[in-house]
């Protein structure tokens, strides 16, 4: 079991070196914080809002019948918070610099969740 722990942490503090990336975290759906790598924050408070915004995305898709919920981003003046779903169980969170290039960082971020979810 800590080599499985291990692995995603390792998997999570790695993500922060992708080009523009500032922090990244494991979130459960209904959520609690996983892993975390991210900057000096209030860990339990950033993993409700997380799964709360993917909770909200998803019934926005469904509603306006958009399909399936692929990603959310959150655009402000000091930069992104981007959300993807890990399969059925969790959520992988980044937080991205305002002069990210996110079409690469929404590319790693997909590979990354293939890989939690191998993982998971």
């Amino acid at each position: 079991m800590s080599s499985r722990v291990d692995t995603i942490n390792k998997a999570i503090r790695d993500f922060e070196t992708v080009p523009g990336v500032e922090g990244a975290a494991l979130v459960s759906m209904d959520g609690l914080m996983i892993s975390s790598a991210l900057p000096e924050s209030e860990h339990d408070r950033v993993a409700a809002i997380s799964a709360a915004m993917l909770s909200l995305g998803e019934k926005a898709a469904g509603e306006l019948d958009r399909g399936t919920l692929m990603e959310i981003y959150v655009k402000a003046d000091k930069g992104f918070t981007l959300l993807t779903a890990v399969g059925d169980s969790a959520l992988l969170l980044v937080l991205a610099k305002v002069d990210a290039q996110l079409g690469l960082i929404f590319v790693d971020m997909k590979r990354m969740a293939k890989s939690l979810l191998e993982i998971l």
